[in-house]
């Protein structure tokens, strides 16, 4: 008894000097980036003043009067530089400390707002996210919550059981998992499979289920079922697209059609960039012909516009789709809305054509329905035409860059190997973080922006003004983060946005723990640093792109520095060489659209819908 009652004496010591040492780095952290606001330390300053002042300006007196007139300095010279040097050592020893006082307050704000904003991140994350899952249907809300509970480190048995539970509806494959993670944890790794594949068939029954229901938890669900957990090192995979979706819903006026979690991804990727986050990439620069640099600058620049253009596109389809929900008649369901696109706008399409046979009659609330949503057409095509125009720029800049390649096709290799240090395709690696002065801008608006809307958190939800927050406040809160984000980050690069989205985020879900703002700090430092980041992927990834985008060689110089430096595989960098050809003819690049995408937006009925919609607008 004794020994087992030292034994958790032990146990909670140890885990509370754990808690200690995070709340105490966290705290040391935050006084860190704080200390940014204060640039020198008075102490010295005013030492300095006091030197200048004193002893060497009567130095600088007595030797120049010397020189100059051949004698020391009267007494009532010296008298007047005395009180001369004093009285300005005083005023500016006084400016200093006026100063420094400023500068301490300074601080001492930019500390509490840091450690506001760090405390405030999670909690806003969780209750978006409860938020999000409010909204949704019982059954559709069920599932998404066993999702959040697979994608949780620290997950018990029991718990790793009624996710699999509420996701599949297989009691006896959830008691099968339970199994299996018991045996995972004490590593047994034979036993795991053994019921790995006893429960193979249950396995993929449940899979081909949740495949059709919830398409984004399958993997979640098939990684657990197989034995294998989410560690730290790994990450958490971010949502695909995120980015693009937050940069086109603030290029639009009504974010409608913005998922809110996207709005959790960009939470979760400030906190990280707050906790000291570095997310290394790779990108391509050209040194030699300034003709071919702006080329390859130009593809990039349009390739980002079309990108945003046509996510747009897709969040109005989404947003239209929505509309239609629920409408009688229409047989859409919620599932169709995360359906590949071009899938999504026929089922639109033919949903529309049904819901139009009737006619409802002006003035009537079918008619005023249909109205709405004959507006949300007239939106995408407007959305429609910006994607047209973002096409053809980018079909211009691709021409462009063509051309350049035939110019230069007669002495290519010469010129492309010739002097491989001073010209030609240049890899680089950089650095995605946000610097100290950064993390306080972000913080500052942040926190202001709380202020302004009296934005209150607690087990309810989230409420400003006494007003709970809906989805569509939500969606705007998110655009306003990321705005305080682009101001540091230029998020529009293509290759932030692909760092970004290769990059793992860091598992937060040690935050919903009741802990205060220093130890969120020093658990948020601590678990940026876990996250492993795969530079070779990165670089097979970036080599793809130059070989079969652009078509440009990949000579064995390059592929060496991609391999020695970065991990890239040997194999799959040679195949990549001879894919693109190092001596062959330029290859006209491939659009990157679909003939599916262009053929289903130029259906006649678009125009149809358009004119019957000005009629019910009328």
């Amino acid at each position: 008894m004794y020994m087992r009652g030292s034994r958790e004496a032990t146990g909670r010591s140890d885990e509370e000097a754990s808690g200690l040492r995070i709340e105490i780095e966290g705290r040391s952290r935050i006084a860190e980036i704080s200390a940014s606001a204060r640039r020198v330390p008075w102490l010295l300053n005013a030492l300095q003043i006091l030197w200048v002042a004193g002893p060497a300006t009567f130095i600088a007196m007595q030797g120049g009067y010397l020189l100059g007139f051949g004698e020391f300095a009267p007494a009532r010279n010296v008298i007047y530089f005395v009180f001369f040097t004093l009285f300005l050592g005083l005023i500016g020893l006084g400016s200093k400390l006026a100063s420094v006082a400023v500068i301490e307050r300074r601080e001492q704000e930019a500390a509490q707002k840091l450690r506001r904003t760090i405390d405030l991140l999670p909690d806003l994350l969780f209750a978006i996210r409860d938020t999000d899952l409010a909204a949704e249907s019982l059954e559709r809300r069920r599932r998404l919550a066993a999702g959040v509970l697979l994608q949780e480190l620290d997950l018990g048995p029991e718990t790793l059981a009624l996710a699999v539970s509420e996701l599949s509806g297989d009691t006896g494959l959830a008691q099968m998992a339970q199994q299996i993670e018991v045996y995972r944890r004490f590593g047994l790794h034979s036993r795991v499979r053994d019921l790995v594949e006893a429960s193979a068939e249950a396995r993929l029954a449940a899979l081909e289920r949740v495949h059709a229901e919830a398409p984004e938890l399958a993997d979640a669900l098939r990684e657990r079922l197989q034995g294998n957990a989410p560690s730290q090192d790994d990450g958490i995979p971010r949502r695909e697209g995120f980015l693009q979706r937050l940069l086109a819903a603030a290029d639009q006026d009504d974010p409608v059609d913005l998922p809110v979690s996207d709005v959790q991804e960009l939470i979760v990727l400030a906190f990280e960039l707050l906790s000291g986050r570095e997310i290394r990439y790779l990108h391509f620069t050209w040194k030699g012909r300034w003709g071919v640099a702006r080329a390859l600058d130009a593809v990039e620049t349009t390739r980002a516009r079309y990108r945003l253009a046509q996510a747009r596109v897709d969040g109005r389809l989404r947003s239209l789709g929505l509309s239609l929900v629920g409408l009688p008649g229409s047989q859409i369901q919620r599932s169709d809305i995360r359906r590949d696109p071009v899938v999504l706008a026929q089922k639109i399409l033919d949903a529309l054509e049904r819901l139009i046979a009737h006619r409802p009659l002006r003035g009537t609330r079918a008619a005023r329905r249909l109205g709405r949503v004959l507006n949300g057409v007239r939106l995408l095509r407007d959305e429609h035409d910006q994607w047209l125009e973002a096409s053809r720029a980018l079909d211009a800049s691709i021409e462009h860059w063509e051309a350049r390649q035939q110019k230069i096709h007669p002495a290519r290799r010469r010129w492309w190997l010739r002097r491989p240090s001073a010209q030609g395709l240049h890899i680089q690696e950089d650095v995605i973080a946000l610097t100290d002065d950064a993390k306080l801008a972000f913080a500052r608006g942040v926190c202001n922006l709380v202020d302004d809307l009296e934005l209150q958190i607690d087990e309810r939800g989230l409420y400003f003004a006494d007003q709970r927050l809906d989805r569509d406040e939500i969606r705007r809160l998110g655009l306003q983060l990321l705005t305080f984000l682009q101001d540091s980050l230029d998020l529009t690069d293509l290759a932030i946005q692909r760092a970004i989205q290769a990059s793992p985020a860091a598992w937060l879900g040690g935050m919903q723990a009741d802990l205060s703002a220093e130890a969120r700090a020093g658990l948020g430092a601590a678990v940026v640093k876990e996250v492993r980041q795969d530079l070779g992927r990165m670089a097979e990834r970036l080599a793809a792109q130059l070989s079969t985008f652009y078509h440009l060689p990949l000579d064995p110089a390059l592929r060496q520095q991609l391999v020695d430096r970065y991990g890239a595989n040997p194999e799959r960098l040679e195949m990549l060489a001879s894919r693109a050809g190092e001596s062959g003819a330029p290859q006209p690049i491939r659009r990157v659209q679909s003939p599916e995408r262009e053929k289903i937006m130029r259906d006649p009925r678009w125009v149809l819908l358009l004119k019957l919609g000005e009629r019910y607008a009328g």
